[in-house]
Formats: structure tokens, sequence, C-alpha cells
């Protein structure tokens, strides 16, 4: 099969699969997730750039009404999926900056 053939096909299966509904259906909760990323990435840069150490950066990113309804296996999630995401913020930011002064 050729490129282009592989790629006709590959476009082929996307269509039958959005014809089909396979992403209408996650839509939603994909648009809503990367609202609540962008939340995040917002408050992360906050603390980050001020001055002076945050001791608990974590308590303060968590969504508190949803840490406090979820069970014990939720809460683990969300503090590890918000522990990354600082790190990776935080080291992108630092990154960013140290091209900056060279």
């Amino acid at each position: 099969m050729t490129d282009r053939q592989n790629v006709r096909e590959l476009a082929r299966r996307a269509k039958q699969r959005m014809i089909g509904g396979y992403y209408g259906k996650d839509a939603e909760r994909i648009r809503r997730r990367t609202l609540e990323d962008k939340v995040l990435h917002d408050k992360i840069v906050a603390i980050v750039e001020r001055d002076g150490t945050v001791t608990d950066v974590i308590a303060q990113l968590l969504d508190k009404d949803a840490f406090a309804m979820t069970d014990e296996v939720g809460r683990e999630r969300m503090v590890l999926r918000v522990a990354a995401e600082y790190r990776r913020v935080r080291e992108e930011l630092t990154r960013k900056r140290a091209a900056a002064e060279a």
C-alpha cells in the first residue's frame, strides 16, 4: 500500500467513526477537561510567579468541593494529577526563564 492509499484509508476510517458518533460522546467531557486544565495552568503560573515560598501548593490547586465528594482512590488520582501538572508547568516556566536570560 502506498502512502497515499494509506492516508486515504485512515481518513475513511476517521470519517466512519465521526459518522457513527464515536467522537461525539466524549466531546463535552474533553471540552470541559480542557477548560479545567487551562484554569489549573493559570493558577500554577500565578503561584510560581508569586514571590516567596509556597508550602501548600497542592492544597491550593485542588478543587475542594470535588475532592470532598470523591472516594479515596479518586482523591489520590486528583492529587497525583495536580502534582504532575504543577511539576510540568513549573519546569516549563523555568526553561522559558532560562532561555530568556541566555
